[in-house]
This record gives C-alpha cells, structure tokens and sequence, in this order.
C-alpha cells in the first residue's frame, strides 16, 4: 500500500505576492469608488444635443474604482471561487454606499435625491453577503474544515486504485458520471500509526494529488474525501469520439456529482 503523501512544499513567493496584490486592489476598489460617489455631485457637467461631457477627472474615479473592484474578483475566483466572488462584490457595494453616505453627512446631497440608487445598491450588497456566506459554507464542507471545527478528524490523504463508476449516483446513471470523469477509488491514510484504506466515490482529476480524509475518531472506516483550499486539478485528456455525442451537461450536472463524491 503506498505510503500516505504530505501536501507538496511550495515556494511561499507567489502566494505572498497574490495576498499583497489582492489586498492593495481591494484597498483601491473600496476608496475610489467610495470618493468617485462622495465627490460625485461636485463634477460639473456640459451637455447638448442630448450628450454630456466634463473634463473633471474625479468623473473617472468610479470607472477606475469598477476596474480594480474586477481585477480583485478575478484574483479571488481562484483561491475562494463563490465566497471569492461574494467578498469582492461585497467591497464594491459597501464602498458606494459609504460614498452616498459621506456625502449626504456633509450637506452636498440631498438624501431623496439618492433613496433609489441606495436601495438598489443595498440589496446588491445583501445579495453579495449571501453569495459569500453560502460560498463560505460550501468550502467548509468542500475542505473538510466545517466537520473539522465540529470535533471530526481531517488528515491527509490520497486517491489509488480508481475504477469506472459502480451502480448510479443519484439520479445520474453510471454511464453518464464515467463519461464526466467521477468513479469509484481507495482513499488512504494514516491515523494515530494505523494505515486505512476506504472505498469512496471520487473524480479521476483527484487520483494521485494530495486530498484529505475526514472522518469522527472512532469511524475511520466511514471517511470521506475532503478536498484542499487551495486546488488546481488538471484537465482528464479523453479520446474524440467517432460519432456525434449529444450537447454537454449543464453545470448542475456535474455540480450534483461532486456534492455526491465529496
């Protein structure tokens, strides 16, 4: 049986470089947009012909404020996915309401004038709490860190011995979840010095990486496969098929498959 793998050591640099990145695009995102809409009422514009244009530069502030709030969401898709995502709209939200807020305190708004705009951006920013809640939850489970924090044991592990998919996942047929690449493996471990080897439903991309098992002391026989905040699994190469194959399945499709293996 081989030997239980310890997640790979990587250089600290890159991921160094990314926390700093991201942190100095949120701190930007949050003050230009938050300015640019403080300062908003104070841009003087001239418009004809049913066109308006200003050579005040603070007019670019919530433009250039939108393009970091979008370059800090791509840098969280990767490493958060959904809470990535939820966090990054969050900060584009708060910040524009802080504006609007600054302003009407300081007497250059007259707070009917931006009820609506307030109300829409409010439920904006509730609607992007509960993506990065629900997207926190589902990393929780994903990681195994939720059942960690529940008093369950959550240790590395890994996939061997990967076989076709045996009977159906739910309501998706064997066949259908081969084809998408999820099947049946042997995850193994190591707990308190005794070597453990379960049966688990698994994807093909996961054989062979570092995973974790999670699982409550004293059932060890009943892990399941826990996945690492950080991942990046390659692309399965699969042959072209001879004959037309009917249209992809949607992303809920697979979705429901992963719930199913993790």
């Amino acid at each position: 049986m081989p030997s239980t793998p310890q997640p790979a050591r990587r250089s600290p640099g890159p991921a160094i470089l990314r926390v700093l990145l991201t942190a100095a695009f949120a701190v930007a995102a949050w003050r230009l947009i938050e300015w640019g809409v403080s300062v908003g009422h104070l841009v003087q514009w001239e418009c004809w012909g049913g066109e308006c244009s200003t050579n005040d530069p603070r007019s670019l502030l919530p433009i250039a404020g939108i393009i970091c709030n979008v370059v800090l969401m791509v840098l969280l898709l990767k490493p958060a996915r959904a809470f990535g995502f939820g966090l990054a709209a969050l900060v584009g939200t708060l910040a524009a309401l802080s504006g609007w807020n600054e302003a009407v305190a300081e007497g250059g708004v007259d707070p009917a004038s931006v009820l609506t705009e307030q109300r829409v951006v409010t439920a904006a920013a509730a609607l992007a709490a509960l993506i990065a809640v629900l997207g926190l939850l589902s990393e929780l489970k994903t990681t195994g860190y939720g059942a960690r924090l529940l008093g369950a044991r959550r240790v590395p592990a890994v996939l061997v011995d990967y076989g076709a998919a045996e009977g159906d996942y739910g309501r998706i047929g064997a066949k259908d979840a081969a084809a998408l690449g999820f099947g049946t493996a042997y995850l193994t471990f190591t707990d308190n010095g005794r070597r453990h080897r379960v049966k688990v439903r698994a994807r093909e991309q996961w054989v062979g990486h570092p995973l974790f098992a999670v699982f409550r002391e004293t059932r060890p026989e009943r892990a399941k496969i826990a996945l690492p905040w950080i991942r990046s699994f390659p692309a399965l190469e699969r042959p072209e098929p001879d004959t037309a194959t009917p249209a992809a399945p949607s992303g809920t499709f697979v979705a429901e498959l992963e719930r199913l293996a993790a």
